[in-house]
């Protein structure tokens, strides 16, 4: 059986959701490495032609739909991949967006035309493959052959784990930095160990002032957001990088812990763990927020920290104890070579 892989824009998630699978199994797709173009479409039409399967990541336009319908036509199977929710609803990042003055009504037609393209993809694909139990739950609704491929790491892209050795412990804050949503549940914390001076703050998500100039509805949206960031002393902007430079810039951040507070809702219940994949291959241990059904249930205390309540407590002591980071961070990523192994799966 014939694999075809054809990508989106999102080339970091591209990386992980086919990138990893055409290189372990032997497919092929319109991208098939980080650092070469997209091949020219009479290419892709030839090669997809030749091909059983035809696998649609995050297929946002109607020139997809367009493509899938004459492929299904020849014969092909067509398979819709996604690792995200578009519903709107109070927890999503297009809601702040959504309700911003002079902004809601254009982001509210693109969010109503991605949720109508990737809702017929969805109702019309042989196959549709995730990541989550909920976003698998959600797609049933529209389609009953789902199916749970969680993500993986491929190990040659992660050299061995750096380490700070500086007199400040770096803390990164992830993937929830711009929305206050979910940081909130930190938010008085993060400001008591900015006053302390022992601690610096590596900030994802957010870009520096100097970046902002360049994206003024973005700082608009998230004015207040910025604002609390502002104040910090003791902070740093961990840099918009190529996914192919990623994992090494990750790594160079020689991060001590890894904070990822997230609220409880339906928005967060369907993001995977990648997170807590890539900072255990670097050995940062993790600290993230534990809900039902959410992305970070697996850490067990001795590979990882999942919280509910009061952070200062478990998050103090790492701090503190610089061996107990490191046999966290090291257990973390034999558990993950163990058991996320691209090769193994």
């Amino acid at each position: 059986m014939k694999i075809y892989n054809i990508t989106s824009v999102r080339l970091g998630c591209v990386y992980v959701r086919q990138l990893l699978p055409m290189w372990e199994n032997g497919y092929n797709g319109d991208v098939v490495g980080l650092a070469t173009p997209k091949k020219e479409i009479k290419t892709i039409l030839r090669e997809a032609q030749e091909a059983d399967v035809i696998v649609f990541h995050r297929p946002e336009t109607e020139e997809h739909w367009k493509v899938a319908e004459i492929l299904r036509g020849m014969g092909k199977k067509i398979v819709f991949d996604n690792d995200d929710t578009f519903r709107l609803h109070k927890g999503h990042p297009f809601h702040k967006m959504h309700l911003t003055n002079n902004m809601g009504a254009k982001y509210d037609r693109n969010l109503k035309r991605l949720n109508a393209i990737t809702d017929k993809f969805i109702k019309n694909a042989d196959l549709v493959t995730t990541t989550t139990k909920t976003l698998a739950k959600e797609y049933r609704e529209s389609n009953d052959n789902v199916v749970i491929l969680p993500n993986y790491v491929y190990p040659d892209d992660w050299e061995e784990p750096l380490r700070n050795e500086g007199d400040k412990v770096r803390i990164a804050v992830s993937g929830s930095a711009a929305y206050s949503s979910d940081f909130e549940v930190i938010k008085d914390y993060i400001k008591e160990l900015d006053e302390r001076g022992d601690v610096q703050f590596v900030l994802f998500g957010m870009g520096s002032k100097e970046e902002r100039k360049d994206n003024p509805e973005t700082e608009k949206i998230f004015e207040d957001e910025y604002k609390f960031w502002d104040t910090l002393k003791n902070k740093e902007h961990a840099p918009w990088i190529p996914i192919r430079d990623y994992m090494d810039t990750l790594n160079k951040l020689r991060l001590d812990i890894m904070l990822i507070p997230r609220k409880e809702n339906h928005f967060n219940k369907c993001k995977s763990n990648l997170k807590f994949l890539e900072s255990a291959m670097c050995e940062i241990p993790v600290v993230a927020s534990s809900f039902t059904d959410g992305p970070y249930e697996e850490l067990d205390g001795e590979i990882g920290i999942k919280l509910k309540g009061d952070w200062k407590e478990t998050v103090d002591e790492l701090i503190k104890d610089k061996n107990k980071r490191r046999a966290i961070g090291k257990k973390a990523r034999e558990y993950v070579l163990k058991n996320y192994d691209i090769k193994d799966h």
